[in-house]
């Protein structure tokens, strides 16, 4: 067993730099890693988010990747980073005592106002058998700072909001609220935690422009599904439904 135990099922692999915390879950799971272990890095060479982008890695934010191993269907695996993105939230409101909500931008964004906190990066291995050998799910947090250039979009940190929390302790309380988040997900998928991520949702019943490859799809953000897939309604008055791409509200 690799990591010391850290609570609530888990274990933690705390280094200084790497290249990027995922890579490094990913090599412990191709070794047989069993789930349950979060791998954190001070500092990162190498990280990276959605569609292969940079992610700015310098001391003081949280770059951790947890590890598991999902015994639901694969195609239902994609929703975690869902389920991830609200335990997220109820750490970082845990840690600022109430004080800083997220809200949850789908897929795998927190934000405060229309600024960036925090975001989800899932990356997956197939058992050859139809399920899921392996899931890491990479979390980024900007904890004591915020990137403020080459962003397609503003961005904010904890720190900036007044909190206090270190990437240690914001990890610790994300290690609480993930635990029950991921055995309700187990027995009953994301239907069992769809109204608590509606509850948080940024932007719904607003304008938003789903970026899919070089199209935008526009309408009026609904909801999403017990799937965790988008729905959008349309100029027409229909609501289409999607599993993928990049919203942009407003």
């Amino acid at each position: 067993m690799r990591g010391a135990e850290f609570g609530h099922g888990f274990r933690l692999l705390d280094l200084a730099t790497v290249g990027s915390t995922n890579d490094v879950a990913r090599s412990l799971a191709d070794a047989g890693e069993p789930a349950g272990l979060f791998v954190r890095a001070e500092r990162q060479t190498a990280g990276r988010g959605r569609h292969g982008r940079s992610w700015q890695s310098p001391p003081g934010n949280l770059y951790a990747s947890l590890l598991l191993r999902p015994t639901r269907p694969p195609a239902e695996v994609a929703s975690l980073s869902l389920v991830a993105a609200l335990a997220l939230a109820e750490a970082i409101e845990r840690v600022s005592n109430g004080r800083i909500a997220p809200r949850l931008k789908w897929p795998n964004d927190l934000q405060i106002k229309d600024a960036k906190l925090a975001g989800i990066l899932l990356e997956m291995s197939a058992d050859g058998r139809g399920g899921c050998a392996w899931l890491i799910v990479g979390i980024g947090v900007n904890v004591g700072w915020s990137p403020l250039s080459d962003l397609p979009y503003p961005a904010t940190c904890l720190t900036a909001l007044g909190s206090s929390a270190t990437p240690r302790r914001l990890l610790a309380a994300l290690a609480a609220t993930l635990r029950p988040r991921l055995d309700l997900w187990e027995r009953e998928g994301f239907a069992g935690l769809r109204e608590d991520w509606l509850a948080r949702a940024a932007g719904r019943g607003s304008p938003a422009a789903l970026r899919i490859g070089d199209r935008a799809v526009r309408g009026k953000l609904v909801d999403i599904d017990t799937a965790g897939a988008l729905r959008l309604e349309q100029a027409d008055g229909t609501v289409a439904t999607f599993s993928a791409g990049e919203i942009v509200l407003g």
